[in-house]
């Protein structure tokens, strides 16, 4: 009887990707671009404050940083088209301190808040070395996991080991229901 954002069935497909994922938390949105807009608001990204995507990217990430007041920080990507993780690591040693327990970037004068790493076409890529740079400059992780629905790294989905995951349900995705996106996190505050 619902044909928009609200109704049982929602809720019901809420439950099923969690069930799917793994994932404690799951609250769908209206398009994958939505979700990764919430998501950088929910992790508190500030006007002006910088977020890391790889150069290889769709223009919905982008787009959500802007939306959120932030600036887009592009890096290399690798061979797998996500974040070239050396390359970042020598770059945050050489440009970035940390200044009031957050990474700020030297050259821009910046805080650097977030990294938005995608897995396009689905490509997995080494998540957990990722995670681990990030966290020592104090930088909160977003997965843009809209085209890999159902991909896994060491049997664990995608989009559930940063702060926040989102998928895209486009009609160019995985699987679609005409548009739609979701969050999902295992942070209950989020």
């Amino acid at each position: 009887t619902y044909v928009s954002s609200v109704g049982n069935l929602v809720n019901k497909f809420e439950k099923k990707l969690a069930k799917f994922t793994k994932s404690k938390y799951v609250v769908c949105t209206i398009n994958g671009t939505s979700a990764l807009h919430i998501a950088l608001k929910l992790i508190g990204l500030k006007n002006n404050e910088e977020v890391l995507v790889p150069s290889f990217n769709f223009i919905a990430s982008i787009n959500a940083i802007l939306y959120s007041g932030g600036i887009p920080h592009f890096v290399d990507s690798d061979f797998n088209l996500g974040i070239d993780q050396i390359k970042l690591q020598k770059y945050l040693k050489k440009n970035t301190k940390l200044k009031n327990n957050r990474c700020f970037n030297l050259k821009t004068r910046r805080y650097i808040s977030a990294c938005i790493p995608t897995y396009s076409y689905g490509y997995g890529f080494d998540i957990f070395n990722l995670i681990k740079i990030c966290k020592k400059y104090k930088i909160k992780v977003i997965e843009d996991s809209s085209e890999a629905l159902g991909t896994k790294i060491k049997n664990k989905h995608v989009g559930t080991f940063g702060t926040v995951g989102v998928l895209s349900f486009n009609g160019n995705k995985i699987i679609t229901t005409g548009g739609g996106g979701a969050i999902f996190t295992s942070n209950k505050h989020l």
